[in-house]
């Protein structure tokens, strides 16, 4: 089992799932995941004054929001509120706010963090006004990779809101994982988890990756198939799970999930279908292996390569289907470049129609081995000896077994087969 592609198809699924981050250095923020009561919240709300702005700042805002609302010109809004100058904190924090929104909508993220974080930490706004301001600069921390920074802004907004907001959660367990504290990545997974009105994908994918690269793979198992559970139809988990089964050597389980995967169409790389036909053969079940690589080789689901069709024949020649062996081996055989490695095709081609009884055939393969130069030639003249004694080709058999004897470790094999010869084509009249 190949650690780095399962690593590369987990992550694969993580970066889908989740929000596009890169490296950072590590979180050290906590979060408080014991929220406040709908009681203490409330309490909150009342206690915050209802403020107004100023009306000198007041007309300002209402002209950047009829330019923004109206007009759409988002520009011109930000440039009525970057003239408004604030100096109440309450003035400041209002401003603020709403150009962090402008800027995140002009694409202008790290002025719309610096803004927004100023405004939350002024603590001077309305409570949903507040809310809004802690949750934006938490989001905009995390587009700028910024993760301590999104990890204490949403611990402040949960704390601040009390509100279990499973989308909150996965978000902070994707901060956990980019800067690989990926113990941590558990408890807001669970969470988001327990509170998505429907199943989620993203909090299962940043478990199975916490367990993953802890190398806690039994856990991995255990959180992929309950994830299957509840949305069965992800299919790059039953391939997942089928690769994490193979890493812990459970190969049965293994499969039956890549089976399953497998007869539900979810099969869309190579490496998926050839893990599949590793499996049938480590579960000696050889025919059902050559066919899958044979059929998957003549679709183009499998590159048609000198050592998949040589996998492909093996199969078939373990399962006993010389004739399928002998068809692949010859692809292999035409494909392959190297004129030593093409001989041994070609011999082993020989050697599956020389088993299926097509003697003929062998021969042919046979006297390709040796014109492209088979390393130990000996045993190659035996078995063509063996092949034309079949055709009743007295003459060309004893030629071989002659050939054969040269070779010092065929030299007593091939003795006996040539008075074999001699005596059966005496008894049919012939003259050698």
């Amino acid at each position: 089992m190949n650690h780095n592609k399962l690593s590369m198809l987990i992550s694969a699924s993580l970066l889908c799932g989740a929000l596009m981050m890169g490296s950072s250095s590590v979180v050290a923020q906590e979060v408080n995941y014991n929220l406040p009561s709908a009681e203490a919240v409330q309490a909150r709300k009342d206690s915050r004054r209802n403020q107004a702005v100023s009306d000198r700042v007041g007309r300002r805002i209402m002209g950047a929001f009829e330019l923004y609302s109206e007009q759409e010109d988002i520009k011109g809004a930000i440039a009525e509120l970057e003239e408004a100058d604030p100096r109440d904190p309450f003035d400041r924090a209002y401003v603020m706010r709403f150009l962090g929104n402008l800027y995140a909508a002009d694409e202008r993220t790290e002025e719309a963090y610096r803004v927004s974080k100023e405004a939350a930490d002024y603590d001077a706004l309305g409570w949903s006004d507040q809310a809004s301001a802690l949750k934006l600069t938490a989001d905009l921390a995390l587009a700028l990779e910024k993760y301590s920074d999104a990890v204490e802004y949403y611990g402040k907004w949960l704390q601040f809101t009390g509100e279990y907001d499973p989308e909150v959660f996965s978000r902070i367990a994707t901060a956990y994982y980019e800067t690989q504290q990926y113990d941590k990545i558990i408890k807001p997974a669970d969470m988001a988890i327990q509170y998505y009105e429907e199943p989620n994908k993203n909090p299962y994918i940043l478990k199975v990756a916490s367990y993953y690269e802890r190398k806690m793979y039994s856990d991995s198992i255990r959180v992929l198939e309950e994830g299957l559970q509840v949305l069965p139809g992800e299919k790059t988990w039953w391939n997942q799970l089928g690769m994490l089964y193979m890493l812990e050597e459970k190969i049965d389980k293994a499969l039956q999930t890549l089976e399953i995967a497998y007869l539900a169409g979810y099969f869309d790389k190579e490496s998926q279908f050839k893990a599949l036909v590793q499996l049938y053969s480590n579960s000696e079940i050889p025919f059902k292996a050559g066919m899958l690589m044979e059929k998957h080789l003549n679709s183009g689901d499998i590159e048609k390569t000198a050592r998949n069709y040589q996998s492909g024949a093996s199969s078939y020649e373990i399962a006993k289907e010389y004739e399928k062996a002998a068809e692949l081996y010859g692809k292999a055989a035409e494909l392959e470049e190297e004129r030593e490695e093409k001989a041994k095709f070609y011999r082993r081609q020989g050697t599956a129609f020389l088993r299926a009884e097509q003697f003929s055939n062998a021969a042919d393969a046979y006297l390709k081995a040796i014109d492209f130069g088979i390393e130990e030639p000996g045993p190659v003249y035996m078995s063509l000896a063996e092949s034309y004694f079949y055709q009743s080709k007295y003459p060309d058999a004893l030629r071989y077994v002659l050939e054969a004897k040269k070779d010092r470790n065929q030299a007593r094999t091939a003795r006996s087969w040539e008075n074999y010869i001699r005596s059966k084509a005496s008894n049919k009249g012939i003259d050698l």
